[in-house]
């Protein structure tokens, strides 16, 4: 089997291509930037923009796989012309590789796209994919909304076969200390604690999210990969909503482990907002189509990152 990962030296994209190198897939990396990471693993990188037809051409032009996961995307939405950058690398770069694909003339892949839940543009109720109205509320989500429309128009002209997975918010320990993704809450809370001792919130604390573990999505790709093709799109989360208060608490409990010290949690007081803590991202339909039954690891996760940061220090 082998597999092409687009975005594959990323923050969720190098979990993956640890997950399937391990198990002895043959695995390439097409990537925009060159990174020092998985150095002690054997796979092919492969160096290109996926905004470029000229390079989505020339990936093609001798090499086949039999599935490629598509993680390629910019999420940075506070750089200067995101909006724009956005629309370049999550839609038209997803275009580029199936237009690409598409002219090669070779056998078509099974495609695993990574959409986003943000498609929807709602953080509150019950979301499921076949009800819940798309309404995105930012660049990011509507980028990857077209894109999916994109991957649904070469399953119509080209008979793509593919699978859509409308991520959460996914976490884990990153896998270099230059990750570019230490924003993300539980990095962030973990890190801060190291950097400041404390654990500081800019909310109160009551904000809900649903976290899935990164384990768990290479996991589903795995057994999507196996079940073949859905043609269809699924949420891919824990659907389980927890509030940030509660990840702080984690990490909070994994430094006391780690550290044998106290450490105090900080929320924003100031931040007087009473929230809907209603939301309900829906994996009924996953579950339907695979075996999946996702973990709780954040805990583990934050010793991981403990570990990582005062290794490198």
């Amino acid at each position: 089997m082998r597999i092409l990962i687009t975005g594959g030296l990323g923050n969720l994209g190098s979990w993956l291509t640890e997950y399937f190198v391990t198990k002895k897939y043959g695995v390439s990396t097409f990537s925009f930037r060159n990174r020092n990471v998985l150095d002690n693993l054997s796979f092919e990188r492969i160096h290109g923009d996926i905004t470029k037809e000229e390079d989505t051409e020339k990936l093609f032009a001798t090499k086949q796989w039999d599935v490629i996961i598509h993680l390629a995307s910019i999420n940075e939405g506070n750089e200067t012309g995101y909006a724009k950058k956005a629309l370049d690398v999550n839609a038209w770069g997803t275009r580029n590789l199936l237009q690409s694909l598409g002219q090669s003339g070779q056998r078509l892949p099974h495609l695993i796209y990574f959409s986003t839940f943000h498609v929807y543009g709602a953080n509150t109720g019950k979301i499921t994919e076949d009800q819940t109205t798309l309404l995105p509320k930012n660049d990011y989500g509507l980028s990857h909304l077209f894109a999916e429309y994109y991957i649904k128009q070469f399953h119509h002209t080209h008979n793509l076969q593919y699978t859509t997975l409308r991520l959460t918010n996914s976490y884990g320990c990153p896998k270099e200390l230059n990750s570019s993704k230490w924003y993300l809450i539980l990095n962030d809370l973990a890190r801060s604690a190291v950097k400041k001792k404390i654990i500081k919130l800019n909310s109160n604390g009551s904000p809900q999210r649903d976290f899935i573990w990164m384990g768990d999505v290479c996991a589903a790709v795995d057994k999507c990969i196996a079940k073949g093709a859905a043609n269809n799109i699924f949420n891919l989360g824990s659907g389980k909503s927890v509030t940030m208060l509660k990840v702080a608490e984690i990490v909070q409990k994994a430094w006391e482990e780690y550290f044998s010290d106290s450490i105090s949690i900080e929320v924003n007081s100031s931040d007087t907002t009473i929230y809907d803590n209603t939301l309900n991202v829906s994996i009924d339909k996953l579950k339907g189509w695979i075996d999946f039954s996702p973990r709780d690891h954040m805990y583990d996760e934050a010793l991981s990152i403990f570990k990582l940061l005062t290794d490198n220090r």
